[in-house]
Order: structure tokens, then sequence, then C-alpha cells
């Protein structure tokens, strides 16, 4: 049972939303992680190429200046002054003049001499003269370092570059890695939403028509679906189809069980009057008859039941009229004695209160709902008969002070055989599903509810004539 509470509660479009989320969130987390991995083994790559290039270029221009220069302008400072930066800024960029500073080289003779190199190095060698490309920490920062000895010239040419310029570029990509993510994510979830908005539309119309159907309506579903859902609708109509069947069938048992048995209750009753003319009044024999009577009695009254269900059943249509609601209680009254005639009865009928009905199956329902309430309750207690106009339509309350019933008893009261205390034998448990179905048939509405210090209440709610 706990599980199916569980159940009830799910939520496919819910669950659908979160795995999609989780799919793109997972999928563009995955996909940023590769695309910045992958940028920076290309930006490692494309700035080695870069001090390569750097390197070529220092042997062509070493080519070019170097023989010309006199021995006393030996080494070589190469650098753009601070003070100048400002009016080279008004014709390059300034980011570019600031990572001037962050790249560096070195020019060395075979014999270690410092020929050609930037300010911002120094004249210490950043590296031991070893061809290739290296990191090296110099003055607490780390370079990267590539070095290669000029053949041509007999000198040792370096090229160095900060790795903050490297991790500044790495860092700029994974922020755009993050920042479009957080703007695509909320952004589809919200077109997502949308989407299962309109493909879920059909599902709630569907939904809709089940919650709103009538519990007696067993027509075939023939509301346009997708093809996906046409399945559980040809399900639900075969289901639908088999439980219209077996009322059917259920039906027209009740009724032919009932025009069988009323023949020979008709028999038995005539043979146990003609038995009573025959037995003296202090004869043993007379409670076997009392027991006779009593059970043909509440046969009959079953019989009566089904015939009247069956009746019920087959209503094709009822023949409404404005009728005053007073007259009809005084009849159904009138036509419960002397039953009623052991309890103190408070009417609070307006005459002027009118409703739309079958007055002859209306009658039917007053009569049954209250000879209940007589059956129920003590005798000398109160039952009363009320009627007032709500938002709703006429309600006609029918109160006892009789036993009660539990809320379970309460749900399950307008079940055809049902009886409260199957023990006790009073009735066949088709009094208030008839009443039930009747007032169904008249569009209104049949409740039962506690009434307050003890006993029920009946409410019919009715369509009132204006």
């Amino acid at each position: 049972m706990n599980r199916l509470k569980v159940l009830d509660v799910y939520s496919l479009r819910l669950l659908l939303t979160l795995l999609m989320l989780s799919g793109i969130s997972v999928s563009v987390g995955i996909s940023s992680w590769f695309s910045t991995r992958d940028s920076k083994h290309q930006i490692e790559e494309l700035f080695d190429a870069q001090m390569l290039q750097s390197a070529k270029m220092l042997e062509l221009f070493y080519h070019d200046e170097a023989e010309f220069k006199a021995p006393q302008e030996i080494p070589q400072i190469l650098h753009v002054p601070d003070s100048q930066i400002s009016s080279f800024a008004d014709k390059a960029d300034a980011l570019k003049l600031a990572y001037e500073h962050k790249l560096a080289f070195q020019i060395w003779s075979e014999a270690g001499q410092a020929l050609v190199f930037s300010d911002n190095i120094g004249r210490q060698p950043i590296t031991k003269f070893v061809q290739g490309y290296s990191k090296k920490v110099f003055e607490g920062e780390l370079w990267h370092v590539f070095s290669f000895f000029s053949v041509k010239h007999k000198v040792w040419i370096v090229t160095a570059q900060q790795d903050e310029v490297r991790q500044e570029l790495v860092s700029q990509i994974m922020h755009n890695a993050v920042i479009v993510p957080l703007i695509v994510v909320p952004l589809t979830l919200l077109i997502v939403s949308l989407l299962f908005y309109i493909l879920f539309r059909p599902l709630k119309s569907f939904e809709r028509e089940l919650m709103t159907r009538s519990p007696h309506d067993l027509t075939p579903l023939t509301m346009s679906l997708p093809k996906e859902l046409v399945p559980v609708r040809r399900a639900l109509n075969q289901y639908i189809s088999s439980i219209a069947h077996f009322i059917a069938r259920e039906r027209r048992f009740s009724a032919d069980a009932a025009h069988e048995l009323k023949t020979p209750l008709s028999v038995i009753k005539l043979h146990q009057q003609g038995l009573e003319g025959l037995v003296g009044e202090g004869d043993a024999e007379r409670i076997h008859l009392a027991a006779i009577d009593a059970g043909v009695k509440h046969m009959s009254h079953t019989v009566e039941q089904l015939l009247l269900l069956a009746r019920v059943d087959s209503i094709a249509e009822l023949n409404v009229q404005s009728h005053p609601l007073l007259p009809m209680v005084e009849d159904a009254l009138n036509q419960l004695m002397p039953l009623i005639t052991d309890y103190e009865w408070n009417i609070d009928v307006d005459a002027s209160l009118t409703l739309n009905c079958d007055r002859f199956y209306l009658l039917i329902v007053l009569k049954n709902i209250i000879e209940n309430a007589c059956k129920y309750s003590p005798v000398e207690t109160e039952i009363s008969i009320s009627a007032a106009r709500t938002d709703n339509g006429l309600e006609i309350k029918i109160a006892d002070r009789g036993q009660g019933m539990t809320p379970e008893q309460i749900a399950s009261a307008t079940e055809r055989f049902y009886r409260v205390n199957e023990n006790e034998g009073i009735g066949a448990g088709l009094g208030l599903s008839i009443c039930y179905h009747i007032i169904d048939l008249h569009l209104g509405q049949l409740t039962i509810a506690p009434r307050e210090n003890g006993g029920l209440v009946v409410t019919l709610t009715l369509p009132e004539s204006r």
C-alpha cells in the first residue's frame, strides 16, 4: 500500500524534465571540460610555436644587424621604456604592451657572453644551454623557455614567456566555457518546459475527461489522442466494455430473478394466510407462521427493490417538470404510515420552494431515505426534514438520531447490496443505491454525513425551478 502511495505522486513530466536537464548539464559539463583541456593543449602548442618563430626571427635579426654593431655596443638591451607606454597606447593596444613585459629573449655567444637581451630578464642565463623546450623558475616566476644554437652565427638564441600569459588565456577560455552553459542551460530548460507543456496537453485533456466522467457513463472514450496514447484508450475502452457487459448481465439477472420470485412469494403468502385461519391463537404453530410471514415480507420487499432497480436502470428519459417540494414530502410521509407515528418530526420546508424533477422517482427517493431514518433510529427520537436554496440549487436535508455510520461505511453506502450490519438482516442493501442513481439522473448529488451529537444527515442537491 505504501508503495502505491509513492507511485501516486510520481510525475512523468517532472522526471523527464529533470532527466533532460541533468543530461544537458552533464553533456555541457563534459564538453566544456574536454574543450578546456583541448584548448589548453592547443594554447601550449600555439605559444611554443610562437617562441620558435620568435627565435627564428631573432636569428634573422642578428644576421641582418649584429655584424654592423661596434664591439663597445655589445651587449644590446632592447625594450620599450615605461615612460613611452602611454604614447604607444595611442597607436597600439595597451594590453599587448602589458604582455610585452611578460615576453623575453636572450642571445648568447658560444663562449657564454651576453650579446642581446630584453631588460625584463636580466643578464643571467634563464636556462642551461640545451636545445629544446623547458620550464624554469626565474626570480620567483615560472617561465616557458625555448633555446636553440644557431650554427650559422655560432650563438645561442633563447626565447621565454611567463606562464601567467598562458594561464590568463586558459582562465578566459574556462570562464567562457562556464558562462555559456549558465546561459544555455536555463534557456534550454525553459524551452523544454514549454515543449513538455505542449506535448502533455493531450494527456491532461485525457485526464480531465476521465475525472469529469460520470461513474455510470460506460460509453467508449472517443477523444483525439497522439498515437502513443491510442493503445491506452483502446485498453480503457475494452475495460469499460467489459464492465458494461458485466453490469448489463447483472441487471438482467436481478430483473429476471425478481420476476421469477414474485409469483412463488405470492403463493407462499396465500398459503400462509390460509394456515393462519386453521391455527388457534394459542397454538405453538403461530410462532412458525409468524416467522414465515416475516420472511415473506422481507423477501417481497427485496423483490420489489430489485424490480424498482431494474426499472430505474432502464430509464431512457425522465419526465422532468416543475413541482412544489412540500406536497411531495407530505405524500412520502403519508405513504409511510403507520411507520412514522413512533417518531417526532420537524418539517422545515417553505411552501414556495419548487424544483425540476420527475415527481414519481423523486417520491421514491424521499420515501426510501425517510424509511431508512425510521428503521435505524430509536423510537420517539427526532427526525427532521428541511430545505433551502443554495448556490448549487435546492438542498433537501433529512437528519435522524440513529446509530450513524463510520466514514468507511458512508463511502460504501450507495453501493448495491451493501448493508451496514450484515447480521441484522434489515433491508436488501439496495435503497440508497436506487436513490443515488435517481438523483444522478436528475443531475443532482446525494451526500451522506454524520450529524452533530449523533445520527446521520442525507443531503439531496437538485436543480431549483425558477
